[in-house]
């Protein structure tokens, strides 16, 4: 049996993530978004956080506040960003960073992430 995983959009949105342990809020780019989560880049203030625990980020949507919602960290890897040159089209690099799921969604905040993704999949 196959299970279908949320379609991710590959995005580059500067996000404030604060870990559920405390600390100053980081900012850090979301590389890719879905309706369960994202894979944000690494950033010094969140180099050492281990898989399962948990945070809050933030990210800047059209139409007003940010979205929030809480996450948990799920793996380290490997996203891609673009890089735009006038020299060659569609040229990527490897950055390290985190997986993350999203939990605690109320209905409300997940149909605006479903709008936002909306945009993103029009784009």
């Amino acid at each position: 049996m196959t299970i279908s995983r949320p379609v991710r959009y590959r995005c580059e949105i500067t996000s404030q993530v604060e870990l559920d342990s405390g600390g100053d809020a980081a900012r850090a780019r979301v590389l890719e978004l879905s309706e369960t989560g994202a894979f944000i880049e690494e950033v010094k203030a969140i180099d050492d956080v281990q898989a399962g625990e948990g945070g809050v980020i933030g990210i800047p949507l059209p139409g007003g506040d940010p979205w929030v919602a809480h996450i948990r960290f799920t793996r380290t890897g490997l996203g891609r960003v673009d890089v735009r040159t006038p020299m060659a089209e569609h040229v990527s690099v490897g950055v390290r960073g985190y997986g993350v799921e999203f939990d605690q969604l109320n209905d409300e905040e997940l149909e605006r992430l479903r709008d936002f993704l909306e945009l993103l999949d029009s784009r």
